[in-house]
């Protein structure tokens, strides 16, 4: 949108926010917890920025790409302050959290710098701009859980955050610098969000952490994940429990036999393995080897055969030769994952890695990356097209974003599958929005499965 769009005269009354969040799941749920604590301070969320007396950029600092993203959105908001002056501009987030200085030299028209621990004060540190030119927080601190109520949007799904951090240190992550150290929310808190969300219609409930696997560790009353899902799953009116993002080192045989053995638990797990060459893995301080990936692979489908596997993926990490990119390629071939996001190499300043040359040039990056994207949609398309004249149990959760004409939902493997929102006399299906069905599934693409209703299962 152009400035001009943008100091377009709107009539604007009371506090109303916009906001736009970039990077992963972490930053949405972030998002609804800022946006319930300032619901409760009077604001109203707004679509634009034309209508907002408070503008926030929620951002990620994982890969230059995001933070380039959020320069642009605050080069043009300086027109629009300079009309507006009494506009406040806010930038929370992980970008925020590592680049508080920065921000503000560069961006002066920018009012508040908010860390990743300390947006739920938002309410407060806004207040704190009627005597100071600029705010800036970014001190980490402990999960008051009081504080993490979150306005969700609609629908049946619902994310809670159930720890924070992490305590890996990979050579190019970002993340211990700008979410801190592990720290795991209180289990007892934990059921009454989720009871409260089923109450309200969340039925399908996504646990959040960096290693959402290592939840408990600094609990330390022998609380783990595993545990947590066992709580949870008692809670009636609870239709699906997924998790993301887990580490190789945390899957335990306990986290994959609980998932296996709990009906409303996702039969999906998501466990990046970044590359397949053992060199890299070590140069990237990952604390596991490709065998040891594997045996993990082994024992996930030895106990659930249906398990469906995703993974993530770094190529042109320094030093990463043809042999190394060869060993990446091999390693999807020999797993055929259900899924893989596949990145390129960015250095991160304050990491270890940034100090190695980033000798990988940025064309053979790309070719890397356009490589193993190719050959994920080939995998997926021979596994999906194996699936014909099979039946999944699928959560519906909506109209299809793609065809308005379709209804879509998630089976117990996270995968993507539609069927017509009408039955052949032309009545709405809406009416299972929520609810667990059998499709059928007709045919495939590389992405999607295409089916109909088999039979209704009863929640």
């Amino acid at each position: 949108m152009s400035a001009r769009a943008i100091v377009a005269a709107v009539p604007i009354t009371g506090k109303s926010v916009y906001i736009e969040t970039f990077g992963c799941q972490m930053n949405s749920a972030d998002t609804e917890v800022v946006l319930a604590r300032l619901g409760d301070a009077g604001y109203r969320r707004v679509d634009s920025v034309a209508e907002a007396t408070l503008v926030l950029y929620n951002t990620c600092a994982v890969r230059d790409h995001a933070e380039a993203k959020v320069r642009g959105r605050l080069d043009a908001m300086k027109p629009v302050k300079a009309k507006r002056p009494d506009l406040r501009i806010g930038v929370m987030g992980c970008m925020a959290q590592r680049e508080k200085d920065e921000i503000i030299r560069r961006y002066p028209h920018v009012d508040l710098v908010v860390g990743t621990d300390q947006f739920v004060r938002m309410p407060q540190l806004l207040e704190s701009l009627e005597t100071r030119d600029h705010v800036v927080e970014t001190a980490f601190g402990d999960f008051e859980d009081r504080l993490w109520d979150a306005r969700r949007t609609e629908g049946i799904n619902a994310w809670v955050p159930i720890m924070r951090g992490c305590n890996y240190n990979c050579t190019y992550c970002v993340v211990p610098f700008t979410r801190g150290r592990e720290k795991s929310r209180d289990p007892a808190q934990l059921e009454d969000e989720v009871r409260r969300l089923v109450d309200e219609g969340f039925v399908q409930i996504t646990l959040l952490g960096q290693t959402v696997d290592a939840y408990g560790k600094t609990l330390g009353d022998g609380t783990t994940l595993a545990s947590l899902l066992r709580r949870l799953h008692r809670i009636d009116g609870l239709k699906r429990l997924r998790f993301v993002t887990s580490h190789p080192k945390d899957i335990t045989d306990e986290l994959i036999d609980t998932v296996a053995e709990l009906p409303k638990v996702a039969k999906h797990l998501h466990v990046p393995a970044q590359s397949g060459s053992d060199r890299i893995l070590r140069m990237m301080g990952r604390r596991y080897t490709r065998s040891e990936y594997l045996h993990f692979v082994e024992r996930a489908r030895t106990r659930m055969p249906e398990v469906e596997l995703l993974s993530d993926f770094i190529v042109g990490f320094p030093r990463e030769t043809a042999d190394d990119f060869a060993a990446t390629v091999s390693l999807m071939d020999e797993v055929r994952f259900a899924g893989s996001y596949v990145f390129m190499y960015s250095p991160r300043p304050g990491t270890p890695a940034v100090n190695l040359v980033d000798d990988v040039a940025h064309e053979t990056k790309r070719a890397r990356c356009n490589h193993l994207l190719d050959l994920q949609l080939v995998h997926q398309g021979q596994a999906y097209a194996k699936l014909h004249g099979a039946t999944r149990r699928v959560l519906v959760e909506g109209a299809s974003k793609s065809d308005d004409a379709m209804l879509h939902g998630r089976s117990e493997g996270n995968l993507n599958i539609v069927f017509p929102r009408m039955d052949v006399t032309g009545a709405s299906r809406d009416h299972l929005i929520g609810d667990l069905v059998d499709i059928r599934i007709e045919r495939s693409t590389s992405l999607t499965l295409f089916g109909d209703l088999a039979a209704p299962v009863m929640a």
